[in-house]
């Protein structure tokens, strides 16, 4: 049994005394950032039986992963810009946010956390590829991500996946990252996700 400073070493990075090295956990899937490491993984992979297994991993993970969204209220002119440097938490997103607030917070130029609450109805933005047609609703892992496809110009929400995944239903799916990066989920593909 550790004793309670070998513990106290152990959790400030140093070495317990007598250098014996405790086994490290195996990783759980909440995780922050779980969700990025897959993505990239998954991109990256040319194997389809490793890249299968990346899917399956990515499926799990993706109900405790928080992303960022471009919205507007219902009744707002999607044409008209928006001086908003609130960040809007959806109700989902608030049990999220403190295992994955250092990853959707990167990259942010100065949003702060909205005080209170909107009642309004909120509809996320969505892109139309050009020649589909087809209509996905964007979601972005950070700020990084999100500025250069929608800019400042809009109301950002946080959302949970899931909340995300219900706002999707009528369009063809979500796409997460929108560019060379871009993970999509099609409607079947979501089905798939518990």
């Amino acid at each position: 049994m550790a004793s309670f400073m070998d513990n106290l070493r152990r959790m400030v990075g140093f070495k317990p005394k007598g250098g014996e090295e405790t086994p490290k956990k195996e990783k759980t899937d909440r995780q922050p950032g779980a969700f990025n490491e897959l993505s990239r993984r998954f991109l990256a992979c040319e194997d389809e039986a490793q890249k299968k297994d990346i899917w399956d991993q990515m499926c799990k993970v993706l109900p405790d992963t928080l992303f960022l969204a471009a919205m507007l209220y219902e009744g707002e002119d999607p044409g008209a810009p928006v001086r908003d440097r609130d960040l809007h938490a959806s109700v989902g997103s608030k049990a999220l946010y403190a295992l994955n607030e250092s990853i959707v917070t990167n990259g942010n130029p100065g949003y702060r956390m909205a005080k209170r609450r909107d009642p309004r109805r909120i509809h996320l933005l969505t892109l139309v590829q050009r020649k589909s047609k087809e209509e996905w609703v964007a979601l972005f892992t950070d700020f990084t991500k999100l500025l250069p496809v929608f800019g400042q110009k809009y109301h950002i929400t946080m959302i949970s996946f899931n909340e995300a995944r219900q706002i999707a239903k009528p369009y063809k799916g979500m796409i997460i990252n929108p560019g060379s990066d871009a993970i999509k989920l099609d409607m079947s593909m979501l089905k798939q996700i518990k």
